[in-house]
Formats: structure tokens, sequence, C-alpha cells
């Protein structure tokens, strides 16, 4: 039963237009022709499990993930534009983030246009230093997510009561 599975599913996965196509694609995966596709899978499958491979991996891994970490604190140090909502969702204006070299503040501000290339630190009015943060929430965690049902967005919030929540949504501007 799970070799019929297999064969109208893998019959499927080409989007055959017709019955027709559909069915020549289903003679064409015979019962050998699944289970050699099963045997190649499962060789392919051993050869990224074996020991050698395993070994790489895991040398390998810390530097990959260091590299992953660095391209991520580039991407916040060149900063990005965001589009501005208001109570009524309009998107006519915009703000800008980005952190400094040093990593240890949030300079963010308004903007009338969306810039072309980078805005400089000290043309961004106000500034959250990343100490103060106590938690970064995203998605459907999110306070306005619950209540206005949106998707996937993400608000920081900082650790005193005076400054507020600065609140991080919407899409990104292409710069």
């Amino acid at each position: 039963m799970q070799v019929v599975k297999e064969q109208i599913m893998r019959a499927l996965t080409t989007k055959p237009s017709s019955l027709d196509q559909f069915k020549s694609k289903l003679q064409n995966l015979s019962y050998t022709e699944i289970l050699k596709i099963r045997q190649s899978e499962r060789m392919n499958q051993e050869d990224f499990q074996s020991r050698p491979i395993l070994e790489l991996k895991e040398k390998i891994q810390p530097e990959i993930l260091e590299l992953i970490k660095q391209q991520r604190l580039n991407r916040l140090v060149e900063g990005t534009c965001f589009r501005k909502l208001n109570s009524r969702r309009r998107q006519d204006k915009f703000w800008y983030c980005r952190l400094s070299p040093n990593h240890k503040v949030l300079h963010y501000g308004d903007l009338e246009e969306s810039p072309q290339g980078e805005v400089p630190h000290d043309s961004l009015q106000d500034k959250l230093p990343v100490a103060d943060i106590k938690a970064v929430v995203t998605g459907k965690d999110c306070p306005h997510m619950k209540e206005k049902g949106a998707l996937k967005q993400n608000k920081l919030i900082p650790n005193y009561e005076s400054l507020g929540d600065l609140m991080i949504l919407g899409k990104f501007c292409h710069l």
C-alpha cells in the first residue's frame, strides 16, 4: 500500500496537466522503479550520515554559526528602513533603525521619504541602549498580534517604562 501511495505522490509532484499524463507517469513509476528510487535515496542519506561527514560537520559548525552571527550583526549595523503605520494603517511616512558599530545602541528616527543608502547615526534622533532591552517579542507573542490578528510582526521592549515600547512593525523598505 505504501508503494502505491508513493507512486501517486511522485506522479502528482510532476503536476500533470491531464489524466492521461498522470496515468503515464504512474506506469513509468512501477514497483521496481519505486524500489530503485528508495534504495538510491537511502544510499544518499547514508552518505550524509557517515562518520567523516559527521566529523566535518561538527568541526565547521562553530565557524558557520559565527559567520551567520557576524552577517546578522552587519545587517543590523547597516540599518533598515520601515514604513511607519499611523492609526489608520496608512504607510505614507518612514522611519529608520540601525545598530551602532560598537553594538551597544539602537539608533532610530522618523524620515520624510525612503532613504537612498544608509542613514548616518547622527541624523537619527532617538536612541535605545541594547542593554536596556529586556525582551524581543516576535510573531504571535506580540501583544498587538493578539489584538489585531496580524501576522509575523516584531516588537522590542525596553527595560524602563518612561520610554514606552519601541515597536518595529511592517515590511522593510527596499534600499
